[in-house]
C-alpha cells in the first residue's frame, strides 16, 4: 500500500496542477478517470509490445551492443513503444469524446493518460527496486511522461480544432506528424541520455531536457488558453495597450 501511495502521489499532483490550468471549461472528473485507466493500461500494451519487439534482437546485443543497441533501446523500445500506446488510447478513443470540446482538452487528456502510464509504470519500478530511489522519480521520471503527453495532446487539439474550422491539408496534416513524432524524440533523448549512467553530466544533460520540455510544454498551454472558445469575450485581448492619456503620460 505504502508503495502504490508513493507511486501515485507525483503523478496526481501533477494532474492537478494541470487540470487547473484548464481555466475556462474544466474536463468532468468521470472523463479524466477513464483517461487515467487508459494510460494504466496503455502501460501494460506497452509492455507486451516491447517484449515481442526486443525479441526480434538478440538479448546479448542489448547489453553489449554500445551506442548502436542503446539507440535502439531509447528510440525503438522505450521512445516508440511507449508513446505509440498513449497514442493509441489518446486517438482511438479520447479523441471522440463530445468532453474534448476545445484544443486546450487535448493537452489535459494527454497528460491524463502519460500519467496513468507513469503511475502503473512507477509502481512496478518501485516494487522492484525500493522506494529509496522515488524522489528522483518523481522530479524527473513522471513529469517527464507528464510533459510526453502535453505535447502529444496539445497537437491532437489541433488536429480536432484545425479540422473543424477548415484548416488547409498541410497544416493538419504536419499536426498529425508532430503529435507522434515529438513525444517520440523527446522521450527516445531522455532515454538516450539515462542509458549512458548517472554521472554528474547525465544529470546535468537531463535537467537541461527537463527545462526544456517544460519550457516547451508551457508556452502550448498558454497557446491553448487564449484560443478557448470559453474564455470570457470582457477579457482584454493579449496585446491591448492603453491609449497614452489613459496612462497618464
Amino acid at each position: 500500500m505504502l508503495t502504490a501511495l508513493v507511486a501515485a502521489a507525483p503523478s496526481l499532483a501533477l494532474l492537478t496542477y494541470f487540470y487547473l490550468r484548464d481555466r475556462y471549461d474544466r474536463e468532468p472528473i468521470s472523463c479524466l478517470a477513464i483517461a487515467y485507466l487508459l494510460g494504466m493500461y496503455s502501460m501494460l500494451a506497452a509492455q507486451s509490445l516491447a517484449a515481442v519487439v526486443a525479441n526480434a534482437v538478440s538479448e546479448e546485443w542489448l547489453h553489449l551492443g554500445g551506442e548502436p543497441a542503446r539507440l535502439f533501446e531509447a528510440l525503438v523500445l522505450s521512445g516508440l513503444v511507449e508513446e505509440v500506446a498513449k497514442w493509441a488510447m489518446l486517438m482511438a478513443a479520447v479523441y471522440h469524446w463530445r468532453a474534448f470540446d476545445e484544443p486546450l482538452d487535448g493537452l489535459i487528456y494527454g497528460v491524463t493518460i502519460a500519467l496513468g502510464f507513469a503511475t502503473l509504470e512507477n509502481f512496478f519500478y518501485l516494487s522492484s527496486h525500493g522506494v529509496g530511489i522515488a524522489w528522483q522519480r518523481a522530479v524527473f521520471a513522471v513529469p517527464a511522461h507528464a510533459l510526453f503527453g502535453g505535447a502529444m495532446g496539445y497537437y491532437a487539439g489541433r488536429i480536432k480544432f484545425s479540422a473543424k474550422a477548415g484548416r488547409r491539408v498541410s497544416g493538419v496534416g504536419r499536426d498529425q506528424i508532430l503529435c507522434l513524432a515529438l513525444p517520440v524524440l523527446f522521450h527516445s533523448a531522455y532515454n538516450f541520455a539515462l542509458l549512458h549512467g548517472l554521472n554528474w553530466f547525465i544529470w546535468v544533460a537531463i535537467t537541461a531536457l527537463s527545462v526544456g520540455f517544460w519550457v516547451f510544454v508551457l508556452r502550448r498551454v498558454r497557446r491553448a488558453q487564449k484560443a478557448s472558445p470559453f474564455r470570457p469575450k470582457t477579457m482584454l485581448p493579449t496585446d491591448f495597450r492603453l491609449p497614452p492619456t489613459a496612462r497618464g503620460v
